[in-house]
C-alpha cells in the first residue's frame, strides 16, 4: 500500500466521523483511529488483502496495577517530551480543521500533515 492510499484510507475515516488518535500503529506506524466506540488500525486490514505483513510480536504484559501506563513525568520535562506534546497538539487541530473542511484537496493535505506528525510521534517514541 502506497503513502497516498493510506491518507486516502485515513481521510475517509475522518470525514465518516472516526477520530485520529495520537497513538500509532506498532505494524504500519500510521496513526489509530477511534471509530464506532473501538480503536484500531485503519490501514493494516487493507495493507494485509494487498501483501502478507509480518506477524507481530505480542505486546508485554502490563504491570497489575489496575492503571494503564503512561509516560514518565520525566520524560514530559526532556526537549524531545515538549516536542512530542506541540506535536500532538498540532495533529489534534489539524484534524479538527479536516473536520471542517469542504475541499477534498486541502483535506488530503492536511491529512499528509497529520501522517507525517504521527510519523515524527513515533520516531520521537522511539528514542
Amino acid at each position: 500500500m502506497t503513502a497516498d492510499q493510506a491518507d486516502e484510507v485515513m481521510a475517509g475515516y475522518l470525514l465518516k466521523g472516526g477520530k485520529m488518535l495520537a497513538k500509532s500503529c506498532k505494524v504500519c506506524g500510521y496513526p489509530l483511529f477511534e471509530y464506532k466506540g473501538e480503536t484500531q488500525c485503519v490501514v493494516c486490514p487493507l495493507a494485509a488483502s494487498e501483501e502478507p505483513l509480518p506477524t507481530p510480536e505480542p505486546p508485554a504484559p502490563a504491570p497489575e496495577s489496575g492503571r494503564s501506563p503512561a509516560p514518565a513525568p520525566a520524560a514530559r520535562e526532556e526537549p524531545q517530551g515538549e516536542a512530542a506534546v506541540e506535536i500532538e497538539r498540532t495533529i489534534v487541530h489539524l484534524c479538527e480543521r479536516i473536520r471542517e473542511e469542504q475541499r477534498p484537496e486541502e483535506c488530503l493535505t492536511l491529512m499528509k500533515a497529520v501522517e507525517r506528525g504521527a510519523r515524527a510521534l513515533a520516531r520521537l517514541g522511539q528514542r
